[in-house]
């Protein structure tokens, strides 16, 4: 028997479909605020760190387009002209914008860099980037989905959504990652990625990647192994194909192998994939 959550949802879906829609409005590093691409506004192109994409109603990646092109930097991106000087080790800030009231989907929260190598990241060819995934957090708590609360079942983005703010004519999600201190210095994309496991449970996860434009600065010498963003998902995954509207014990998190450092003996290898933070 469906839960009245469930029934709710199927009720409100549409208000609740454009809960996630939104683009990386800025992000932050060391004080110094870089502007993400703001598709009503009338910028400078060639001070937007954040890659202008084309959906209009800035929505998801669809279950569909897992393998095409789109999937890298959300659909018919393409490249920011500037880029965000940092060091490794540095913590950027993002900041997500949506009209109607923040990133209210659940779900994970992941990021991967790839280096853009001597092309440089305002011309390298997408389709050749290869990523590594750095940071990733799932499900926080399990239990039973409990929207819109998101007490009893807690995810990445729910957690981060506890603290949205209002700004302007719309809402603030904010989220913090730190690039690794030993990575090789040069110019990399920075792939910021959300999903919305709303309603995957109907074959419909949504995919809300972005991506932006890095400079990294420091002594590191590590360059790990990367995967083109469109060999990442299968819609078959069980982090994809999951039906989250029940007493949930657990999450996969989809993708390739989270890369940890190899400082103090460890290694890159795979997360523990059943894990429950």
């Amino acid at each position: 028997m469906p839960s009245f959550t469930r029934t709710l949802l199927a009720l409100a879906i549409s208000p609740i479909a454009v809960l996630g829609h939104g683009h990386v409005r800025d992000v932050i590093v060391n004080g110094v605020t870089y502007p993400g691409y703001e598709r009503y506004e009338n910028q400078d192109l060639s001070k937007v760190v954040g890659w202008p994409f084309t959906t209009e109603d800035e929505g998801p990646v669809p279950v569909s387009s897992l393998n095409d092109p789109d999937i890298i930097c959300h659909q018919g991106a393409t490249n920011a002209k500037a880029s965000v000087p940092l060091n490794a080790g540095d913590e950027i800030t993002i900041r997500r914008f949506n009209e109607i009231g923040g990133f209210e989907h659940p779900g994970p929260e992941l990021h991967y860099l790839a280096p853009c190598g001597d092309e440089g990241c305002d011309k390298v060819d997408k389709t050749k980037l290869e990523f590594f995934k750095f940071y990733e957090l799932g499900l926080v708590k399990a239990g039973e989905a409990d929207d819109p609360e998101w007490d009893t079942q807690r995810w990445a983005t729910t957690e981060v959504h506890k603290h949205v703010y209002a700004e302007g004519d719309g809402f603030i999600d904010t989220f913090n990652v730190t690039i690794p201190k030993n990575i090789k210095p040069g110019p990399y994309v920075l792939r910021h990625e959300l999903f919305g496991l709303h309603m995957a449970d109907q074959g419909k996860a949504e995919f809300y990647p972005q991506c932006i434009n890095l400079v990294i600065n420091g002594s590191g010498t590590e360059s790990p192994k990367g995967t083109p963003a469109t060999e990442f998902y299968k819609n078959s995954d069980p982090g994809i194909d999951i039906d989250i509207w029940l007493n949930l014990k657990s999450y996969e998190i989809p993708g390739p192998a989270l890369w940890t450092p190899q400082a103090n003996g460890m290694q890159s290898k795979r997360h523990a994939r059943n894990f429950v933070y």
